[in-house]
């Protein structure tokens, strides 16, 4: 992908140009009192863009309760969005945020039809209430940093298809995924099927999502694309169907992508809570 069409370096200029505008908020949301003294907030500044995209920058903001008052304003980071994801309904949020000094919007949540555990940067932390309720709609979008076309798929294989999660698990470490996968496949099976989900797993399964750190990885169909603008420079928005669920992607416009193409995509979910 050209990187100087790329949508962080788009985020990164336009985290310079719209650096003293928006409309400041502050932070409600319980979970950050107690990372703050008695004399600081935590606000952003949003800037609605046009096409759905948004910018959030944060702030910490520090006032002196001395006679000469004087603010300190410690920028935390510049992040853009889009509204017009894909939305997915979560519950049981855990916000990754310890301190200040190391910023983070990631959080992991739960979500609800399937059970299944995300991880995404929630950008409209500054637009939650108190509380979340017990469900949240979040329109989830993967900036995607890479893309490339893929082959049908030669083969199916029953027996990785009929493990799918727990492979994705041993995959990641988990000892009693790998105990399991050992115990009913064999060590050599488990062996071969967990080279393969690391090496190619576009050769095993005919879609497949998978994350690490944040960042990830789904092979899947491609359901629809449009061009999109933001600013100026135009994006590619795709909708990809993996493991039966529709994802949103942004790409490079200069991706030559049609319905009914299998690709695999590589980047990072970011979610804005809808409301």
């Amino acid at each position: 992908m050209d990187d100087s069409f790329s949508l962080m370096k788009a985020e990164a200029e336009l985290c310079k140009e719209f650096d003293e505008e928006g409309d400041s908020l502050e932070v409600k949301h319980f979970v950050f009192e107690d990372l703050l003294d008695t004399s600081e907030k935590f606000i952003c500044r949003k800037n609605r863009l046009g096409g759905g995209f948004c910018l959030y920058h944060y702030f910490l903001i520090k006032e002196s309760r001395s006679l000469f008052s004087k603010k300190e304003e410690k920028p935390l980071g510049c992040y853009l969005c889009y509204e017009e994801g894909t939305v997915l309904t979560f519950e049981d949020f855990n916000f990754k945020i310890k301190s200040f000094d190391e910023f983070t919007l990631l959080v992991e949540a739960i979500e609800v039809s399937s059970g299944a555990s995300y991880f995404f940067e929630l950008c409209n932390l500054c637009e939650l209430p108190e509380k979340i309720k017990t469900e949240q709609d979040v329109a989830l979008t993967l900036f995607s940093q890479s893309l490339r076309k893929l082959p049908p798929p030669s083969r199916f294989d029953q027996i990785a298809d009929e493990n799918r999660e727990v492979l994705k698990l041993a995959e990641k470490g988990n000892e009693k995924a790998m105990e399991k996968l050992e115990r009913e496949l064999g060590k050599e099976e488990t062996a071969r099927l967990l080279r393969e989900v690391r090496e190619h797993p576009e050769e095993l399964f005919d879609t497949f999502i998978s994350s690490m750190d944040n960042a990830y990885k789904i092979i899947g169909v491609v359901t629809d694309v449009k061009k999109i603008e933001l600013e100026g420079r135009e994006f590619l928005k795709l909708g990809i169907l993996a493991e039966d669920l529709d994802f949103t992607v942004l790409v490079s416009s200069k991706e030559e992508v049609t319905d009914g193409d299998r690709i695999e995509v590589i980047g990072k979910l970011r979610g804005v809570a809808v409301f």
